[in-house]
């Protein structure tokens, strides 16, 4: 049985950011920027994370769910995947559509993220940090350091557009905007929105909040990742 949406926390939009709120508006927008190649960009992230079997996996800022269901495959029954998403309607889509008992989905924050220190030896967060409010990102970066083991993987990865690609990204962000904030949204629209997804603005943010020296490479699916490691002992989990 789904959870009744008026049981979740209750997170305001300029709390939480720009949110995509409308599971089937995020599902054509990925379409539009990936057409049939998003379930092969989702294993890609999937073996980038370095999520293995009996790892604990937080996935930040789920949407409907896809990442963090090829996540539970990936840590098998001995590891768990946490999603977090500051939009309910999001949580309630992603739980009703996830089946496995190693994965659930909880509201909240990049910023705040609800859970307690070194949980987790991965966490990803893709295509969420250019929704955070600007002034909340070096929080969120610090926050997902917390929650981090030491030895644990951070992923970020955005849109790294080229060519068309560039007017879907656009497209996204005038969606989001007026899923959190109404039309007039539109008049506060960065002048370009390309540097907003471009993951490479957060290494020196990664460095100073603790990370070691991040990692950047381009996907074949026109998609920048972002890898950086949390110092310490890999965690073992056999």
């Amino acid at each position: 049985m789904s959870r009744n949406i008026q049981l979740f926390p209750v997170i305001v939009p300029d709390e939480a950011g720009l949110l995509i709120t409308s599971p089937r508006r995020y599902n054509v927008l990925t379409a539009a920027l990936l057409g049939g190649r998003h379930r092969r960009l989702v294993a890609e992230l999937t073996t980038a994370s370095g999520a293995g079997k009996g790892s604990r996996v937080i996935d930040i800022g789920s949407g409907p769910g896809k990442l963090a269901a090829a996540l539970a495959v990936a840590v098998g029954p001995g590891g768990a995947v946490l999603g977090i998403d500051p939009s309910g309607p999001m949580v309630e889509y992603a739980t009703a559509r996830t089946r496995g008992p190693n994965v659930r989905f909880e509201v909240g924050t990049a910023q705040s993220i609800p859970v307690g220190d070194s949980e987790f030896d991965v966490l990803t967060c893709t295509f969420v940090m250019h929704h955070v409010a600007a002034e909340a990102r070096d929080r969120a970066l610090a926050e997902m350091y917390r929650v981090l083991r030491p030895g644990g993987t951070l992923l970020l990865a955005d849109a790294h557009p080229d060519g068309p690609m560039r007017a879907v990204v656009g497209l996204m962000g005038r969606f989001s905007r007026r899923g959190s904030r109404g039309d007039r949204a539109d008049a506060e629209a960065p002048r370009d929105p390309f540097a907003e997804v471009d993951v490479r603005r957060y290494a020196d943010s990664l460095v100073a909040a603790g990370f070691e020296q991040p990692v950047f490479r381009v996907s074949r699916y026109a998609t920048g990742i972002l890898t950086a490691r949390k110092p310490g002992p890999i965690h073992s989990n056999a």
